[in-house]
C-alpha cells in the first residue's frame, strides 16, 4: 500500500455518495507498498471504515477476473476474503483521478509478523477452501510469472549477475522445466498467487482476512501453496521450520489432499517459487538502480537464501 495519486476532496464526496456514505469522513494515505495508491476512509459515526484502492500499475483489464473471483468467492461462503463493495447502482469498478478505484471494507487484526502453528493451520485450512471453492469458478487468467517468464527474463539479468549466481539461475530454470515435463498432469485451478504474510490479518491465532488477490491466476494449485510454505516457514531466508510447514501442510490436505504426483513434485515447486521471487526482486532491484533509487525493493537475497535452502532440502 502506498499513495502516488492524490484524489480532490468533490471528485471523492461524489464517489462516495454514490455508497450512501457522508462527506464527513477522515482520509488518511496508507504507505508500505510498491504498486498501488490505497486511503483509509474512516467516520466517526459509523463502525465501520473502508479502503479505498486505485490503481496504478498493471493491465487494468485483468481487473474484472479480480473482482469477479472475489465476490464470488465471499458468495461461496469464505468470509475472510476482503472483497469489493459494490455501490448503489451495484457497480464495484469506478474512475477516480483517471485511475481506475474499487472500495473494500477496512479488515480486523494485524499481520502476523512471527506467525506460530496454530496460525499456520488457520492460512493452510483457508488454502485448501479457496483452492476447492473456485474450482467451480468459471474463470480464466494465465499465471504470467512461471516458467516461460522465468526463461524470457533470465537472459536480461544473468550478465548482471556473478558466476555462481548465475549457474544457479540456470540450473533451476532446467530443474522446473524438467519436472513440468516430469509431471505434465499436475492439479490446476485458481490462484491467489501472493498468499504471503503481510496479505492476512489476525486476530490472535484467528484469521480475520485475506487481501491482495491482484496476482490472482490459473495454474498449478501446488504452485500457490510453494508460495505459502516457502513465506511462511522461511521467515528471514533460514531453513524452514518444518514443524510450522507440517502443520500448515496437513491443514492444507485436511481440505484437499494432494495426489501422489504433487507430493513428488511439491519439492521441486518450493524451489521453483524461490527462483521466481528471486528473479522478481532482482528486476526490482536493477530497475530501481537504473532510476538512481537505493531503495524501494526487497531484498533479493532472501529468496536466494530460501532456494538454497530448499535445494538441500530437496529431499525432504
Amino acid at each position: 500500500m502506498a499513495v502516488y495519486t492524490q484524489v480532490s476532496e468533490t471528485e471523492l464526496n461524489s464517489f462516495l455518495q454514490g455508497y450512501g456514505l457522508s462527506s464527513h469522513y477522515q482520509l488518511q494515505g496508507l504507505m508500505g507498498g510498491t504498486e498501488n495508491t490505497t486511503y483509509r476512509i474512516s467516520y466517526e459515526d459509523q463502525s465501520e471504515s473502508y479502503i479505498l484502492t486505485l490503481f496504478e500499475q498493471g493491465d487494468h483489464s485483468d481487473l474484472g477476473y479480480f473482482v469477479s473471483l472475489l465476490t464470488q468467492l465471499k458468495a461461496s461462503g469464505m468470509d475472510t476474503v476482503a472483497a469489493p463493495i459494490a455501490d448503489k447502482s451495484d457497480q464495484y469498478l469506478h474512475t477516480l483521478s483517471d485511475k481506475p478505484a474499487l472500495l473494500f471494507p477496512c479488515l480486523s487484526g494485524s499481520h502476523p509478523e512471527n506467525p506460530g502453528i496454530e496460525q499456520a493451520k488457520q492460512l493452510g485450512n483457508w488454502l485448501g477452501q479457496m483452492h476447492v471453492t473456485a474450482q467451480q469458478f468459471d474463470l480464466h487468467k494465465p499465471n504470467n510469472r512461471s516458467i516461460g517468464w522465468m526463461k524470457s527474463v533470465a537472459p536480461d539479468l544473468l550478465p548482471l549477475l556473478d558466476e555462481m549466481d548465475q549457474q544457479l539461475m540456470q540450473l533451476e530454470i532446467s530443474h522446473f522445466t524438467d519436472l513440468l515435463e516430469e509431471c505434465p498432469d499436475l492439479p490446476e485451478g485458481i490462484l491467489h498467487g501472493d498468499l504471503f504474510r503481510d496479505n492476512t490479518f489476525y486476530e490472535g491465532d484467528t484469521l480475520t482476512g485475506v487481501i491482495d488477490f491482484y496476482n490472482g491466476c490459473n495454474g498449478h494449485l501446488l504452485y500457490d501453496l510453494a508460495v505459502v510454505l516457502n513465506d511462511w516457514s522461511c521467515q528471514d531466508g533460514s531453513e524452514p521450520d518444518l514443524e510450522l510447514q507440517a502443520a500448515l501442510l496437513e491443514n492444507y490436505e485436511s481440505v484437499r489432499p494432494l495426489t501422489d504426483t504433487e507430493r513428488h513434485a511439491l519439492p521441486g515447486f518450493l524451489r521453483a517459487c524461490s527462483l521466481r521471487y528471486w528473479i522478481s526482486r532482482l528486476l526490482a532491484k536493477h530497475l530501481a538502480e537504473e532510476e538512481g533509487h537505493a531503495h524501494g525493493y526487497k531484498d533479493p537475497e532472501h529468496y536466494k537464501l530460501i532456494l538454497l535452502n530448499r535445494i538441500k532440502q530437496a529431499g525432504w
